[in-house]
C-alpha cells in the first residue's frame, strides 16, 4: 500500500529526473558545462535547432531537468493535480528541452499568461495548460533577444517584450482556433501559435530581418538515448502493475476511445491503464526506430517524449499506427529518405491527427498521416522556425480539411 502511494504520488518524476542525471554524469566524460549551457541559452533555438549538437549532453539534459522542474514546481506550488494533459504538457516540455526551449527562452510567455489571467481576474491555476503548452513559440524570444541586428541594450527588451506579449495573447486566440479544426488536432495550441509566428515572420521580414529556418542535429547519443527511452518505457509499464495487477484486463478501455480534444485518460478510465498506455507508447515509437534503423537525436527525443506524453491524453497504438503508416507511406512514394529527421518528426508528430482514426477508422487515420506529411514540408518555411510545434500548425489544416469531407462522405451512406 506504501509503495502504491509513492508511486502515485509526488516522488515519480523528481526520482526520474535524477536518475537520468546520473545517468548522464557516469556517460560523460566532459563534466565542464558552463559553455555548452551558455550556447544553448544564447542559440536562435530556431526549429530544428538540436541542443545535443549546440551545447552537448550534460549541458542538454540540465536543460531539460531544469525546465520540468520549475514547471513541476509550479503546479506542486499551484496544487493542480496531474491529469491527462497536465501530464502530456509535461512531457513535452521535457521533449522540446532537447531542442527549441530553455529557461531563457519560456519565462516571458509564461509571465505573459500571468499577466492575462491578472488582468482577466482568473485564477492561473485555469489556464495552466496553456502555461505548459505555450512555450513551443519559445524561439521567438532567443530570435530578438540574441539577434546580431540590434545591440543588447535593445534586443533583450525587445525579446523580453514579444514574449510577453505573445503570452497575453496566447489563451484567448488558442480558446478560438479549436473551433476551426473541432478538437481533431491534438496539438490545438501549436496550431495557434504556427498562426502568430507566421504573422511574426512576415513582420521581421518586411523589415529586413533575416529570418531562415535551421537544421542543427546530432545523432551521436543515439545508443545512450535508446537505453534511457527503453528503461524509462519499461519503468511505466512495470509501475501500472505494481499499481493495479489487473491493469492489462483493463487497457482495452483506452482503446475505444477516440482521443478527440479533450480526452483526459486518466480521468476517464484511470492512472494505473494511462501510465501503461504511456509506457506501451514508448515502447512502440522505439520499435519503430529500431524497424526503420532511425537514430535518436534531440528532436527525435522529443518526439518520442511527446507522444508519451499525449498517452496520457488522446493517443494509444490503435488511432496512432494508422497516421504513422500513413506518413510512412507518403514518405516513400516522394522519395524522401526515410532516416532523415524531418521524416523520422513527422511519424511520430503527426500522431496529433490520431483522433480522426480513433473516430472515422483505420482509412482515414492513413489518409490523414499521408496528408501531414506533405503539409508539414510547407508550412515550416511560412511560420519561420518560431513554432516549435510545426506539425500542430500543419495537423490542424488537415484535419479542418479532411474531416468535412469525411462527414459529407459519410452523410451519402446513411
Amino acid at each position: 500500500m506504501r509503495l502504491k502511494k509513492h508511486l502515485k504520488g509526488n516522488i515519480t518524476v523528481p526520482f526520474i529526473l535524477f536518475s537520468l542525471l546520473i545517468a548522464c554524469f557516469w556517460h560523460e566524460k566532459n563534466l565542464n558545462f558552463i559553455s555548452g549551457y551558455k550556447a544553448i541559452i544564447m542559440s536562435s533555438s530556431l526549429l530544428i535547432s538540436d541542443y545535443l549538437e549546440i551545447g552537448g549532453l550534460l549541458p542538454t539534459i540540465i536543460n531539460v531537468i531544469s525546465l520540468v522542474l520549475v514547471y513541476y514546481s509550479l503546479i506542486y506550488k499551484l496544487k493542480i493535480k496531474v491529469t491527462g494533459p497536465i501530464f502530456a504538457g509535461l512531457l513535452t516540455i521535457a521533449g522540446f528541452g532537447f531542442f527549441g526551449k530553455n529557461l531563457i527562452n519560456t519565462m516571458p510567455i509564461l509571465l505573459g499568461i500571468y499577466l492575462y489571467s491578472l488582468y482577466n481576474k482568473i485564477n492561473i491555476r485555469n489556464v495552466f495548460i496553456i502555461v505548459l503548452f505555450s512555450t513551443g513559440i519559445s524561439p521567438i524570444v532567443s530570435f530578438l533577444m540574441f539577434n546580431e541586428a540590434f545591440p543588447l541594450i535593445i534586443s533583450i527588451p525587445l525579446g523580453l517584450f514579444a514574449g510577453l506579449i505573445t503570452g497575453f495573447i496566447l489563451p484567448p486566440f488558442a480558446a478560438h482556433t479549436v473551433k476551426f479544426h473541432n478538437g481533431y488536432d491534438l496539438y490545438n495550441i501549436g496550431f495557434a501559435m504556427g498562426i502568430l509566428a507566421l504573422i511574426y515572420t512576415a513582420i521581421f521580414r518586411a523589415f529586413g530581418l533575416k529570418v531562415e529556418t535551421v537544421n542543427i542535429i546530432s545523432d551521436s547519443y543515439h545508443v545512450f538515448f535508446y537505453i534511457v527511452l527503453s528503461i524509462f518505457s519499461l519503468s511505466f509499464v512495470i509501475i501500472s502493475y505494481l499499481i493495479d495487477s489487473d491493469v492489462f484486463n483493463k487497457y482495452f478501455l483506452i482503446l475505444e476511445k477516440s482521443g478527440r480534444l479533450v480526452t483526459d485518460f486518466v480521468r476517464d478510465v484511470g492512472l494505473s491503464t494511462s501510465i501503461l498506455n504511456i509506457g506501451l507508447m514508448g515502447l512502440l515509437c522505439l520499435s519503430i526506430v529500431s524497424m526503420l534503423s532511425f537514430k535518436l537525436s534531440g528532436p527525435v527525443i522529443g518526439g518520442v517524449l511527446t507522444v508519451m506524453g499525449f498517452a496520457a491524453f488522446g493517443k494509444h497504438p490503435k488511432n496512432s499506427l494508422p497516421v504513422m503508416a500513413g506518413v510512412i507511406v507518403s514518405a516513400i512514394l516522394s522519395d524522401f529518405s526515410l532516416s532523415s529527421t524531418g521524416v523520422v518528426i513527422a511519424i511520430f508528430f503527426g500522431t496529433a491527427l490520431a483522433p480522426i482514426s480513433g473516430k472515422y477508422g483505420i482509412l482515414a487515420g492513413f489518409m490523414a498521416g499521408f496528408l501531414h506529411f506533405f503539409v508539414v514540408q510547407a508550412t515550416s518555411p511560412f511560420q519561420g522556425g518560431f513554432d516549435l510545434y510545426n506539425n500542430g500548425f500543419a495537423a490542424g489544416f488537415v484535419a479542418a480539411v479532411l474531416v468535412p469531407v469525411i462527414d459529407a462522405f459519410r452523410k451519402e451512406e446513411y
